[in-house]
């Protein structure tokens, strides 16, 4: 039997939903409030019309709550980029409108059957949706305190000179920071100066609480992930927060089914960038600019470690010099190498994640 296919547009108050027939011919379009009661009027839609698969661009965001839906209810729910969607609308020369972007991610679903599941952690695995949530808390606290130090940065420049002379013009604004604890606000000239002290001498208590408090969220971290049973900390350089973010960012490691398609994904891969070689391969590439950046970061971070203190690595990256490759060129080819070893570990802790719950089963 041949299913019709459907595509979600998401919005904070609506989404609506396009349906498609297996030859991408629209058959109809509607518009429900994003609740759980659309969420049900959204279903019945698409089981009147025997649609199977169900394209969500941005199932991540607006579109998380109607992906769970749709994966409760049994549909085959995949994430559609917006760029795919996009493509559809503009090889078409049409408007853009939720009716347009719903039918249009529907047809780029059609078109493209491998793409990847829903990007709604808690339909993948309800713990690393939780180390997502605790994530996301320690990197919005990390956030605000860089903020902070900047702004306390500034303001250290404008004390008076008095004050000033008794600190270092060095090393970290921390440090700097805390030898004005002890600094007595009546010694100042001005009154502003006293004042700017008095703000500063106040922030370091409130400092020192988002430090003891993103610690805590580190530890708490480190735990969740115990408890998940991941081997990414096993990597040299990959450390706690770093395999927090290879999980959450990548959810279901299945979805990428070889090694180059994650290497694509987050910017790793090498981009073809040569003609007139026939069936040959290409002969020059390029730097890929797109993928996740916070993989691509995560990557980096850890090639750079291993350089300081893995002999493997040391050897590789000096062996590509030899080959004639520049430092960043060298770069790049062990950051690949790394996205090839990640993505392996993944998808050995799924298969041993599946083997454990079908013993417990």
């Amino acid at each position: 039997m041949t299913f019709s296919v459907g595509g979600i547009d998401p919005h904070q108050d609506t989404f609506t939903v396009g349906i498609v027939d297996p030859h991408g011919v629209k058959i109809t379009h509607e518009t429900f409030t994003n609740t759980a009661a659309g969420y049900g009027e959204a279903i019945d839609l698409l089981d009147a019309h025997a649609v199977g698969r169900v394209g969500v661009e941005g199932s991540a965001k607006w579109g998380a709550h109607v992906a769970i839906a749709l994966c409760a209810a049994g549909f085959d729910a995949r994430e559609v980029p917006a760029s795919r969607s996009a493509a559809q609308r503009r090889s078409r020369r049409l408007e853009k409108t939720d009716a347009v972007d719903a039918v249009a991610s529907a047809r780029a679903l059609l078109a493209e059957p491998t793409l990847g599941p829903v990007q709604t952690l808690e339909v993948y695995d309800p713990l690393v949706a939780e180390i997502e949530a605790v994530l996301e808390h320690r990197r919005a606290l990390v956030a605000a305190r860089t903020l902070g130090l900047h702004h306390v940065a500034d303001q250290i420049s404008k004390l008076p000179t008095e004050i000033r002379d008794q600190l270092t013009t060095n090393g970290k604004i921390e440090a700097r920071l805390r030898r004005l604890e002890h600094i007595d606000p009546d010694t100042c000239s001005t009154p502003a100066g006293k004042y700017r002290l008095e703000w500063l001498q106040a922030f370091i208590s409130q400092d020192r609480t988002a430090r003891r408090e993103i610690r805590r969220l580190e530890r708490l971290i480190d735990e969740l992930l115990d408890r998940h049973g991941t081997t990414l900390r096993d990597e040299p350089g990959v450390g706690p927060i770093a395999a927090a973010t290879l999980l959450c960012e990548v959810g279901d490691p299945t979805r990428f089914d070889r090694e180059s398609k994650f290497a694509r994904w987050c910017g790793t891969g090498a981009v073809a960038l040569s003609s007139g070689e026939g069936a040959g391969s290409p002969v020059k590439h390029r730097l890929d600019f797109r993928g996740n950046r916070r993989i691509n970061s995560v990557l980096h971070i850890a090639s750079v470690t291993q350089q300081r203190t893995q002999p493997e690595a040391i050897a590789y990256l000096a062996r590509k010099a030899t080959e004639g490759k520049t430092r960043r060129e060298a770069r790049r080819a062990h950051k690949r190498q790394l996205a090839n070893r990640v993505i392996r570990r993944m998808w050995r802790d799924e298969q041993t994640q599946k083997q454990s719950h079908a013993l417990a089963a």
